[in-house]
């Protein structure tokens, strides 16, 4: 245990990642700390802003504008005595309290880690670097250009079989995260070809969702998921359950049953996430995803001056053993916590273990429309859709955020969502692509 704090010391704690979890654990850790206290507090990470990530899909969409999820981290920590550092860190040295970043180096007496995840594509190379992303705002972005550079290389094509190809649009992963996606994009392809290209046959248009389970939204009860399905099939999405990909070739994707290929030029994976690069290569406990085990108060075993927070962490439940989920609900009910503890560690007091029961999943499903089982009690349609704004909306960070997302949405269900690019793709010259 650390010693308790004097006068004549001054505690460096070093927050690694502005996500929900590090963002919020700094905010609290200058609320709970005394004016007067010794202690250097330093929030580290690669972007200028926090990003907010739930709403990533509907930026793709155009439902909101990209910029409405991103906030100026120095603008969030004005009135208070964090200090941010705009770096990437590049390894963390444990042995010697130090961390390396792509800059400088830094040392510190409390490391607070909350890296987040980056996407999993379990060693199938073929969709590394191929495959659309749905982590950030570029990647929202990149999906909506993508989506309508395959529209316009299409009023070109002759070849039906082509065409149908570049229009077919392929999500993989039926967990929250790819059946937002796939469904606010059917929206937005629907939406597009409608009001741009209505000379291609909607049949052309082709939506797909890939599920290597038996069900989607599995971490959610049965009855939630078949009325999740029901809902996606009655928009025109084409659901494969049971179905795992092995590759992507020229022909399209290859799946392991042996059914034959489907050819597509688009595919976004939302098959799952693991740990940050620098927190697998840490030499500690670590789980399948190389996410740190903690103990109950989120500290690293034997190193009670680490703390792992958010998606870079191996949490369990205190009473039931149960695994928390890498979502931002959890690391931001984590941040609080961690920062009671570091409090307690610097000026005495017992730390308290992380015991969040966790309230549910809300999943949006398009328009008016979703899924959502806040404390076992199960919501369909517009009750759902309208608690899973709701929840959003107080979430976000700042009241300008949210009156503006508000803004947005309400602007979305009286008009047609904006269709055109608010930046210049990067052109685009492969085969029948020639931008």
């Amino acid at each position: 245990m650390m010693a308790k704090m004097t006068e004549k010391q001054k505690a460096c704690i070093l927050i690694l990642g502005a996500g929900f979890a590090g963002l919020y654990t700094a905010l609290h850790l200058d609320r709970l700390l005394p004016k007067d206290a010794p202690v250097e507090v330093t929030l580290v990470d690669q972007n200028h802003f926090h990003l907010f990530t739930p709403l990533l899909h509907e930026a793709a969409s155009g439902v909101i504008h990209p910029g409405l999820m991103m906030t100026p981290i120095r603008r969030l920590l004005r009135r208070s005595r964090v200090r941010f550092l705009r770096a990437r860190v590049d390894g963390i040295d444990l042995e010697n309290r130090r961390v390396q970043l792509c800059c400088i180096v830094l040392s510190y007496d409390i490391l607070v880690v909350a890296l987040g995840s980056v996407t999993n594509f379990y060693g199938l190379k073929p969709f590394q670097g191929r495959a659309l992303e749905i982590k950030t705002a570029a990647d929202a972005e990149r999906l909506r250009c993508y989506v309508i550079n395959r529209f316009e290389a299409a009023t070109r094509e002759q070849n039906p079989e082509r065409r149908r190809r570049l229009l077919t649009f392929v999500v993989v992963g039926g967990g929250c995260t790819g059946v937002e996606t796939v469904t606010e994009l059917r929206e937005f392809l629907l939406h597009l070809r409608e009001e741009q290209y209505p000379h291609i046959p909607a049949e052309e248009v082709r939506t797909v969702l890939v599920e290597l389970q038996d069900r989607v939204l599995p971490q959610m009860d049965r009855t939630l998921s078949r009325t999740a399905l029901r809902r996606m099939q009655r928009m025109g999405i084409e659901v494969l359950l049971n179905t795992r990909v092995r590759d992507w070739t020229e022909e399209g994707l290859v799946f392991a049953d042996g059914r034959p290929p489907l050819p597509t030029e688009a595919v976004v994976w939302a098959a799952g996430v693991r740990a940050h690069p620098v927190v697998a290569a840490l030499p500690l406990e670590k789980d399948n995803l190389g996410r740190v085990v903690v103990d109950p108060y989120l500290r690293v075993p034997g190193m009670p001056n680490v703390y792992v927070l958010g998606d870079a962490a191996h949490a369990r439940h205190p009473q039931t053993g149960e695994v928390y989920p890498p979502t931002a609900q959890v690391a931001y009910r984590q941040a609080p916590v961690a920062a009671a503890n570091i409090v307690a560690e610097l000026l005495g007091g017992s730390p308290r273990p992380f015991d969040f029961t966790y309230i549910g999943d809300l999943v949006s499903l398009g328009r008016l429309s979703g899924v959502a089982d806040p404390f076992g009690r199960h919501l369909r349609g517009f009750p759902a859709w309208a608690m899973w704004k709701f929840y959003y909306l107080l979430r976000l960070v700042g009241w300008q955020n949210r009156l503006r997302v508000a803004l947005n949405w309400l602007l979305a269900l009286l008009f047609p969502t904006h269709s055109a690019i608010s930046y210049e793709c990067a052109p685009e010259c492969a085969g029948e692509l020639c931008l």
